[in-house]
This record gives C-alpha cells, sequence and structure tokens, in this order.
C-alpha cells in the first residue's frame, strides 16, 4: 500500500524521502517516477510502476473546494 504525505511534510524533507518497492528498488522520490493530479502527486516505482507514494497538495482544503465549487 503507497504511503501518504503532506505537502507539507514533502517539501521539509526537500522533496527526498527514501522510498522503497517490493520489488527491489530502492531510492529518492526525485529519483521516482510522478504524475501530477489536480490535488494530488502520485509517486510510482521506475523499475514496476507499483505506487509507492501519494502527497496532498491542499494546504487549505476550504479554499479548494470553493474554487472546485465555483467550477461548476
Amino acid at each position: 500500500m503507497a504511503k501518504h504525505m503532506h505537502i507539507s511534510e514533502y517539501e521539509a524533507k526537500e522533496g527526498t524521502p527514501l522510498l522503497s518497492c517490493e520489488c527491489g528498488w530502492k531510492g529518492k522520490a526525485t529519483e521516482a517516477n510522478g504524475e501530477l493530479h489536480e490535488a494530488v502527486l502520485d509517486i510510482e516505482c521506475p523499475k514496476c510502476d507499483k505506487m509507492l507514494l501519494i502527497v496532498n497538495l491542499i494546504v487549505d482544503p476550504k479554499k479548494y473546494f470553493d474554487w472546485k465549487a465555483s467550477k461548476k
């Protein structure tokens, strides 16, 4: 199962938390494959594509959901 982390924690680690995968790959988050979505950053193993880390990008939930509602 992928680890979950808030953007503030990810930034405190300068975007380089150490990750490991069941397939044997080990490395920094910056060495893995990342996919940016609207509210999260998914970090996947570069060897087997397994999801390793999900970074929550929402800093202020109220502002985010107000913005989402305004787009409807």
